[in-house]
């Protein structure tokens, strides 16, 4: 409340314009590894970020009291509001009204937690650990593969919420994404390899030429003419689905799983 009376703006924008598919104003947020602004809800930097829900939630008035403020607020919103990244820590899937919306903040969070691993010198520590012989170090080190990530998560993100990919391929990488987020990195990557070539069902019927690269630990799948329409290609994100895959890599290798029979590789 100011000296007048009035109530103050809920966030550090006096207009708190909220965003179409944005539960909150860009602003509400504070990147620590980044020194910028952004979205509290799916921790995107930019203003233009890509919608990480379906939902739009309306502002309570400038004039309103605290607890109508509280009351106007939708309820599925449960996202929290932070100033302190922690790659460590992942949102509930129920904190999302959308399965796009959960599958844009974790590929956002997986590239954060990339950047900021860099930018904190643990993913240096890990490779001095993990000896020059680990055939992803030099990749998991270079800030320009974390950077040209972080343009192809926002492409990704915008692709999911101009609803291109299928609802199956949805619900597969939203399953991918909460085995990450529990650190069940083996059924993770069965679940991209499911996604990438298909399931044992109908694979071996795919024409398919398939090429796994060891430096990159990323997998390349090459359809021919005959194998017709994949979901992956027919929504155009086969890149950023290998990208996912590299993502969990980075993952696993500064929170892998007490459990080894649950990490990968």
């Amino acid at each position: 409340m100011n000296v007048e009376g009035g109530y103050l703006a809920t966030s550090r924008y006096v207009e708190d314009t909220y965003s179409p598919g944005h539960a909150s104003v860009w602003g509400s947020w504070y990147c620590t590894a980044t020194r910028s602004w952004g979205f509290a809800c799916c921790r995107a930097l930019s203003r233009d970020a890509a919608p990480c829900c379906h939902v739009l939630r309306q502002p309570a008035s400038g004039a309103a009291s605290a607890s109508d403020a509280g009351a106007n607020k939708l309820k599925g919103d449960k996202i929290p509001t932070t100033t302190t990244f922690d790659p460590a820590v992942w949102l509930d899937r129920s904190a999302f009204e959308t399965p796009e919306g959960f599958l844009a903040w974790c590929v956002r969070h997986l590239v954060q937690s990339w950047q900021a691993w860099l930018t904190d010198g643990s993913l240096e520590t890990w490779a001095r650990s993990a000896g020059s012989g680990h055939s992803s170090a030099a990749a998991f080190l270079s800030s320009k593969c974390a950077a040209e990530a972080s343009q192809c998560v926002e492409d990704f993100c915008r692709k999911v919420a101009e609803r291109r990919l299928s609802a199956e391929l949805v619900r597969k990488l939203e399953e991918m994404c909460i085995s990450i987020s529990r650190r069940e990195y083996t059924h993770a990557y069965k679940v991209y390899m499911d996604v990438t070539i298909g399931s044992k069902k109908w694979q071996s019927n795919l024409p398919c030429m398939v090429n796994f690269s060891a430096s990159r630990q990323d997998t390349e799948v090459q359809w021919t003419p005959d194998s017709g329409a994949n979901p992956v290609d027919e929504a155009g994100v086969r890149t950023h689905i290998v990208l996912l895959r590299r993502l969990t890599s980075v993952a696993q290798a500064l929170l892998p799983n007490g459990d080894p029979s649950k990490n990968c590789g």
